[in-house]
C-alpha cells in the first residue's frame, strides 16, 4: 500500500500542475483523495477527523466570500479603488508600491485569507477602471498575501498552529519576525518591479472615472457591514476565537439585508461562492492523511543539535512539503517534529517552519489556500493564468524570498 499511496499522490499533484483537458484541480484533489480510501489508506475516522480540521477554515471561507461578492456588489471595492488611484496621483510604480503596502498591512492585521479576499477585488477594479494591465497588480495580491505573513500569529492559520502549537509568546513572536516580514515584502516588490518593468505604466490617466447614481442604502450598508466584520476579524483573531464566526455573520447579515431591499438574488449569491475550493481543501487534507498513515509512521527523524543546520532544515522541508501537499497540512505535519528539538533548537525550528510554509508555497497555486482562493476569484473574473504561468514568475521570486528572508530570521535569532 505505502508504493500505491505515493503513486496516487505523484498523479494527484502532476494532474493539479497540467489540469488535462482543462479539469480543474479541486476534481483532482477530491479524485486523490478517493483513491485513498479506495486503497484503504484512510478510513471513516479519517473522514470525521478532516471535517473537523477543516470546518473552522471552510466556513471562515464561506462567510467571507459570501461577504466580498455582496460589497463588490454594491460598488464600494469600486469606491475604495479610485481612493488608491488617487493616492499614486498618476504614478505607475507609486500604485504598485501601494498595492503592497495596502496588502502587507492587511495581511498582519486581519490574516491572509482576508487580504486575497478582499485586496483582489478592489486591486482589480481598480486595474480594469484605470485601463491597466491587471496581471501584475493580480500577481502582487497573492504573492504579498503569502510572503507578508510572517509577522504577527494571527497573520496565517499556520502562524497559529506553531504559535498556540509550541506556546511561542505574542511579542516575542512579532520581535522576531518584523524584520524577516519586511525583508520578505521588500525583496518580493523589487523582484515584480523588475519582472513586471514592460508591463507597469510610468503614468496612468488620473481623470475621474464616472460614478454610478447615488447607491443609496445599499452602498452604506454593504460598508458599514465590511467595516464592522473586519474588526470583529481582528478581535476574533487578537483573543483566540475562531474567526469563521465574524465571516459568516458579516456574510450573513448583508445577505439577508440585500435579500429584504431586492439588491441581489439567493441565486446570484449561491453561484458567487467557489464552491470547488471547498472540494480542494477535504482532498488534499485527506491525500495528507494517506501519506501520513503510509509513510511518516516509518520514519523516525530527528533534528539537528545545532540552530544553523536546523533553521535551514526547517525551512528547506517546509518549502519543499507545501509545495507537496498545501502549507497548512504540511504544518501540522511539522509540529511534532519541531517539538523534539532541544533547547538550542526549538526555536529556529520553529520560526524557520514558519518561513517554509508561509513563503516558500508561493512556488505553486497549490501551495497555499490563500493562492487556491485568489485563483478561483481572478477566474471568476475573467483573468485565467494558468499554472505554467504562473510557475514562469515563481520560480524566480520564491527562491530569492525565501533566501532573503531565511538570513534575516538567522541575524535575528541569533
Amino acid at each position: 500500500m505505502p508504493w500505491a499511496v505515493l503513486i496516487v499522490v505523484v498523479l494527484t499533484l502532476a494532474a493539479i500542475v497540467v489540469r488535462p483537458k482543462g479539469i480543474g484541480e479541486a476534481w483532482v484533489a477530491g479524485a486523490g483523495a478517493v483513491a485513498m480510501l479506495a486503497l484503504g489508506a484512510i478510513d471513516r475516522d479519517d473522514l470525521r477527523q478532516v471535517a473537523g480540521e477543516t470546518a473552522d477554515i471552510l466556513f471562515f471561507l464561506l462567510g467571507m466570500m459570501l461577504l466580498t461578492w455582496l460589497v463588490e456588489q454594491a460598488g464600494v471595492f469600486d469606491r475604495l479603488a479610485e481612493g488608491v488611484a488617487a493616492l499614486a496621483r498618476g504614478s505607475g510604480l507609486a500604485l504598485y508600491g501601494l498595492v503592497f503596502l495596502l496588502a502587507a498591512v492587511v495581511t498582519a492585521l486581519l490574516s491572509l485569507d482576508v487580504t486575497v479576499l478582499i485586496l483582489t477585488p478592489i486591486v482589480y477594479a481598480l486595474a480594469t477602471r484605470r485601463r491597466l494591465d491587471a496581471l501584475p497588480f493580480m500577481f502582487a495580491c497573492t504573492f504579498v498575501a503569502n510572503t507578508g505573513s510572517l509577522l504577527l500569529p494571527i497573520s496565517n492559520l499556520t502562524n497559529l498552529l506553531v504559535y498556540s502549537g509550541l506556546g511561542l509568546g505574542f511579542g516575542a513572536f512579532a520581535a522576531h519576525m518584523w524584520l524577516p516580514n519586511l525583508v520578505a515584502v521588500g525583496t518580493n516588490l523589487a523582484l515584480f518591479l523588475w519582472l513586471f518593468r514592460d508591463r507597469l505604466p510610468r503614468r496612468y490617466d488620473t481623470s475621474p472615472v464616472a460614478e454610478e447614481a447615488c447607491r443609496g442604502w445599499w452602498f452604506h450598508a454593504a460598508a458599514a457591514t465590511l467595516a464592522v466584520t473586519l474588526v470583529a476579524l481582528l478581535a476574533s483573531g487578537l483573543t483566540h476565537r475562531p474567526l469563521a464566526w465574524a465571516a459568516l455573520a458579516g456574510g450573513g447579515v448583508l445577505l439577508l439585508a440585500g435579500l429584504a431591499g431586492r439588491a441581489v438574488t439567493l441565486p446570484a449569491a449561491i453561484r458567487a461562492i467557489s464552491w470547488p475550493l471547498f472540494v480542494f481543501v477535504i482532498g488534499m487534507f485527506l491525500v495528507v492523511r494517506g501519506v501520513e498513515h503510509a509513510w511518516l509512521g516509518r520514519l523516525a527523524l530527528s533534528p539537528p543539535g545545532e540552530p544553523l543546520p536546523a533553521l535551514f532544515l526547517a525551512v528547506g522541508a517546509n518549502a519543499v512539503g507545501s509545495n507537496i501537499v498545501n502549507n497548512v497540512p504540511m504544518t501540522l505535519l511539522a509540529l511534532p517534529f519541531v517539538a523534539r528539538g532541544n533547547a538550542a533548537t526549538r526555536e529556529a525550528l520553529a520560526y524557520g517552519t514558519l518561513v517554509g510554509a508561509n513563503v516558500g508555497p508561493t512556488l505553486t497555486t497549490y501551495g497555499s489556500l490563500a493562492t487556491m482562493l485568489w485563483l478561483a476569484l481572478i477566474r471568476q473574473r475573467g483573468l485565467d493564468i494558468s499554472s505554467r504561468e504562473y510557475l514562469r514568475v515563481a520560480l524566480i521570486t520564491t527562491p530569492v524570498v525565501l533566501i532573503a528572508t531565511t538570513l534575516t530570521l538567522w541575524m535575528t535569532l541569533r
